[in-house]
This record gives structure tokens, sequence and C-alpha cells, in this order.
């Protein structure tokens, strides 16, 4: 059962749940393929915009947190404990700490635009002991902007495919569609680039 099944047969208690997965790196879950199906199923009607706008935060927020904290309580033993090496082993601890420590605010706020590197962030902050303070307020942040892009790339997408279906095409759609696509893999490539300049420093 994929993400857009689970959502519209559970709802709510669905979303949370898949974006809890998906942020403690479970493969079949992606939080961003989350997050635009529920754009999706809001723009047919299947869920409701404010309520899932809530949930889905909130999922963000708590995911993002427990790889927090997770980093703050065992420190490098994550790094060394073989459940967590597909998440952070200790070649790419080594690779990114250093950078960390001098970009953890950029570096952190870059993190929720990549797929597979928000993790590896999240606990290096907890394991270079960033503020909670600090860590929760860029993840806030972080956290709305993503949350905005892929729902709005997900309702936008399900309102083509609806006129679409009914044999109407409306160009203000396709070409909405096409440009918030088009500035979230810039970037992610544009991102994905300046982080791997750091690491390689």
């Amino acid at each position: 059962m994929d993400s857009y099944s689970i959502i519209a047969k559970f709802s709510y208690p669905g979303v949370f749940v898949l974006l809890i997965l998906g942020g403690l790196g479970i493969p079949l879950f992606p939080e961003d393929l989350v997050l635009i199906a529920c754009g999706v199923l809001i723009s047919v009607g299947i869920i409701k915009p404010v309520p899932t706008v809530i949930v889905a935060y909130t999922g963000l927020v708590i995911s993002d947190s427990m790889l927090y904290w997770i980093g703050r309580k065992f420190g490098r033993r994550v790094v060394t404990n073989p459940r967590f090496f597909k998440i952070i082993s200790p070649s790419k601890f080594l690779l990114l700490e250093k950078s960390f420590k001098k970009h953890s605010t950029l570096i952190m706020l870059l993190a929720r635009l990549l797929v597979g590197f928000r993790a590896q962030a999240f606990i290096l902050a907890g394991i270079t002991k960033v503020s909670w303070i600090k860590f929760i307020i860029i993840d806030s942040l972080a956290s709305a902007v993503v949350l905005a892009v892929m729902m709005t790339a997900g309702y936008m997408g399900g309102k083509f495919l609806e006129n679409v279906k009914k044999g109407i095409v409306y160009m203000e759609y396709v070409v909405g569609f096409l440009i918030i696509v088009a500035v979230i893999l810039l970037t992610i490539y544009f991102s994905y680039r300046y982080l791997k300049k750091m690491s390689s420093q």
C-alpha cells in the first residue's frame, strides 16, 4: 500500500504516522512524497487543508526532534552502532563533523531540502550538542517552507490531473506546476553542490 492509499484510508492519523516513519528513515515512505500525496488528496476533497497542514507540520517537527534527541542522548555511540550505519556511518560522520561545527545553521536549513541528508544532519546536531532552542527554531522554519512547497506541488498536480480527466486543460496549472517542480529541483541541486563542497574542505 502506497502513501496515497494509506492517507486516503486512514486520513490524518495516516499522515502523521507516515511522516514519523519517513522522518526516521523508512525508505517506503519518503516525507516529500507523503506531503505531495497530501496536496493531491486536498485537491480532490478527500482531506481538508487546515487539519492536514497542522498534522503534517507537527509530524515533520516531531520526527526531526526524535533524530536530534537520538544524537543528543547517545552521542558518538550512534556512529559506531551498526543499526545507524545506513543513516550516518563513521566515515560520513568524520567528513561532516568539521563543516557542521562551522556552518550548523546553514546545514540544518539546507538539510530539510535534501532527501537522505536530513537524518544525518539532525542526528549530527544532537551529537555536536547544538542548542535545542536553536535547532527547533531552524527546523520549524525549514519544515514550514518544505511543507508549503510540496503540498502546493501536489495540490496543483492533483488539480491538473482532475481537469485532464474532465477534458479541460488549464495552461496556468501546467505552467505553475512546472515552475514549482523546477524550483524544487534547482534548490536541491544547488544545495547538494554546496554541502558537497563544504564537506570536501
